[in-house]
């Protein structure tokens, strides 16, 4: 085989991190070229933490963040990050969720503000919940017809076996049927605390 290339040299941006009196650990990279801001905050949870027989919990979460609040419904959360001209954003992975958002700096405070009640008191709706669910069931069919979908779930289960890891991430359609609004309470309460 060829030999491998010399190392380049990285030089990554400075940053610093801290950690507040509630026990959240914030990481601070600043790059000045444009008036933008892109918070994101991490939580360490995801499908690898899904109860056994609820998969799918936690990115059903974590789709349900920006869905409504006890403050705001899922149409004003929209508007207020449209009118700002910013993004926000939910999601999770196989060992963390996340929540991210991009606004103009003069808009930062507002940005927070949002995002902060989305992570701290989303509503779960029975009828969000529903829409998410069937979205998520809706997903699961389309994923059935891919072949690198279908190869992907099984190198997982011969991997991983019943493993988290080997588990489909975004459920089942057993374990989607069977998610409460309980479990996604349970789930929130559990996982998302500053530390």
């Amino acid at each position: 085989p060829p030999r491998p290339l010399a190392a380049k040299s990285v030089t990554f941006p400075k940053y610093e991190i801290r950690t507040l009196p509630n026990g959240l650990k914030a990481v601070l990279v600043s790059q000045n070229e444009q008036p933008i801001v892109s918070a994101r905050m991490l939580i360490r949870a995801g499908a690898a933490q899904d109860p056994k027989g609820k998969e799918g919990l936690a990115m059903l979460t974590a789709a349900l963040l920006d869905q409504g609040t006890a403050a705001r419904s899922s149409a004003q959360i929209a508007e207020e990050i449209d009118f700002m001209g910013g993004l926000l954003g939910s999601g999770a992975g196989t060992d963390l969720s996340f929540v991210n958002t991009v606004s103009m700096t003069d808009g930062l405070g507002a940005a927070l503000d949002l995002m902060s009640d989305i992570v701290r008191k989303p509503a779960f709706a029975d009828q969000e919940i529903e829409r998410q669910r069937q979205q998520a069931l809706s997903a699961l069919t389309v994923a059935a017809e891919d072949p690198d979908t279908v190869a992907s779930q099984v190198i997982d289960r011969l991997v991983f076996g019943f493993h988290p890891y080997g588990m489909p991430a975004g459920g089942t359609v057993p374990s989607l049927a069977s998610l409460t609004r309980q479990d996604f309470v349970d789930f929130h309460k559990a996982w998302f605390v500053p530390n």
